[in-house]
């Protein structure tokens, strides 16, 4: 019996397993020795023209790729897609459901999209159709995966994700300069709509952005849009100061106006070394003038109370800074 060529095993190992008839014959595989492969059980039919070495275990990874062979005008998309960028906040994994009795395990569902009037009833697979998909809708990975870009992604995102979750995945979107914010508006001119699922949400979560720089944590995000709600003019990741011990510090969120900014300390180390580092640069802003606030994650917990205490915080120092004028 035939075997793979060099070629072809160093395609398998970079491809979750997954290889087409086409990358076969590419590889120097004739369809004689293909043949062979497949009767001897080597080589696993995952789709038409797509197979799977019989040593790689089905992973969600070996799916995406078999799928993204079968079906290369398409992309992973929605919950799939976020949780393999490390998107945070994405909903619990959808699994299948088999007929009772049965001994098939449930396995987690994959949305991928396919152009307008390619769906096919695939297990496991949730199929979205769209009308609208350009080349700069995905990318492809170098294991062969097809996935939306971040753009793209964020817009299918909008219609799986409650608007609090959301707002934080283009927050991370943003910090972590996977696009700009003019891409995202870009994106919501070219596809949103009244009528097609999360249009609403994703130019609702554009247009009430908290103003400045995007916000680093699911907790900043809540925290901004809480104060913003309150009446609170702040911005994000925006103001700088430059201490007199030398280094300079960025503020989570501030009013510069009245010198007034709010740190959000999520981190378990800052907690513990609360009285250290935190105090003595709280004390370096003091001696310019501002009044920093913190909000630690033991605080969150009781997330109403904060939001009271910062707010009062916030207009007891507008008050102070307007009696100095005076």
């Amino acid at each position: 019996m035939g075997t793979l060529t060099e070629a072809a095993f160093k395609w398998l190992r970079d491809h979750h397993g997954i290889i087409t008839i086409e990358q076969l014959a590419k590889c120097g595989v004739s369809r004689h020795v293909r043949d062979q492969l497949i009767a001897s059980g080597l080589l696993v039919a995952v789709y038409r023209g797509v197979y799977r070495i019989a040593t790689q275990p089905v992973t969600l990874e070996s799916r995406c790729a078999a799928l993204s062979a079968f079906q290369p005008e398409g992309f992973v998309t929605g919950p799939t897609g976020g949780r393999m960028s490390g998107f945070r906040r994405m909903p619990p994994r959808e699994m299948t459901k088999p007929p009772k009795k049965s001994k098939v395990k449930p396995i987690e569902i994959i949305n991928y999209t396919v152009p307008h009037g390619g769906w096919l009833d695939l297990d496991g697979v949730r199929m979205r159709q769209s009308c609208i998909i350009e080349p700069t809708d995905l990318q492809i990975r170098g294991d062969g995966i097809r996935i939306a870009s971040p753009w793209r992604l964020a817009f299918d995102l909008a219609g799986d994700l409650t608007a609090d979750d959301f707002e934080s995945v283009v927050e991370q979107i943003l910090s972590d300069e996977l696009c700009l914010l003019v891409t995202l508006a870009k994106t919501a001119k070219r596809l949103a709509k009244p009528a097609r699922r999360g249009s609403k949400t994703f130019v609702t979560t554009l247009a009430n952005r908290v103003p400045g720089g995007p916000l680093e944590s699911h907790p900043e995000v809540r925290v901004a849009k809480a104060l913003v709600a309150r009446g609170i003019p702040i911005v994000a990741q925006q103001t700088w100061l430059d201490l007199p011990n030398g280094h300079r510090a960025r503020l989570d969120m501030s009013v510069p106006d009245v010198r007034w900014g709010v740190e959000v300390d999520v981190h378990p180390e800052h907690f513990l070394r609360q009285g250290t580092a935190d105090r003595q640069r709280d004390r370096q802003c003091h001696r310019i003038g501002w009044q920093v606030e913190h909000a630690t994650a033991i605080e969150l917990l009781d997330f109403d109370a904060t939001i009271d205490d910062l707010v009062a915080g916030y207009h007891a120092r507008v008050k102070e800074m307007c009696e100095r004028a005076c």
